[in-house]
């Protein structure tokens, strides 16, 4: 019996055989799993997903179609749903003030996927989120942990991707407030603004 955490979206799963954490892992995004953890109920110890002696629950298990048909992109028959029965609402775009003050600065970042890395510097940095110099890669998606190292620390926080990006350069801040990660690259900010002006 296995039981699998994602401290991520802050779910727990109990009492699981091993197909069915494989078809969980099927279903996570690639940077999902590093926050992933499981636990053998004979073990009675968590261990990271990532860990190589865990490569059992990488497999194809749901994946194979098999004798299935292709599915449906629009399964919906539109001829037995009323327009009334379901509508899209499309948000407002709303440009805001900026709440922080960016500082302009190059510091080495980077951000690790399952099994890709992407390193680069910034061009600037805030409270709110960071700009890198170079393109950030198409594999890189949902929530992710960057990086920064500066003066022999390493800080790291919780990002996104800024949507409707044409070039894919900036990433916004998720961290909570109280995270003590976030807590330590503001207390970096703070140090920089200090050295800047």
């Amino acid at each position: 019996m296995w039981g699998i955490h994602n401290s991520l979206k802050g779910w727990t799963l109990y009492g699981l055989n091993e197909r069915e954490i494989q078809l969980i892992v099927n279903s996570l995004t690639k940077n999902e799993f590093k926050f992933i953890s499981i636990c053998n109920l004979s073990e009675k110890k968590w261990d990271r997903l990532d860990n190589p002696k865990q490569s059992g629950f990488f497999s194809e298990t749901g994946k194979l179609r098999h004798h299935f048909p292709e599915p449906e992109m629009n399964s919906v028959n539109s001829e037995s749903v009323n327009d009334s029965e379901y509508f899209i609402v499309k948000q407002s775009k709303v440009i805001l003030p900026r709440l922080h003050q960016r500082i302009d600065i190059e510091i080495e970042a980077c951000i690790d996927g399952h099994s890709q890395k992407f390193t680069s510097k910034t061009v600037d940095l805030s409270e709110g989120g960071i700009y890198f110099k170079d393109i950030i890669p198409d594999w890189v998606s949902g929530y992710f942990i960057v990086r920064i190292d500066y003066n022999n620390t390493s800080y790291q926080i919780m990002c996104s991707l800024v949507e409707d990006q044409k070039i894919k350069h900036r990433v916004q801040i998720m961290s909570e407030d109280s995270d003590t990660h976030f807590i330590s690259y503001k207390a970096l900010l703070g140090q920089l603004r200090t050295v800047k002006s």
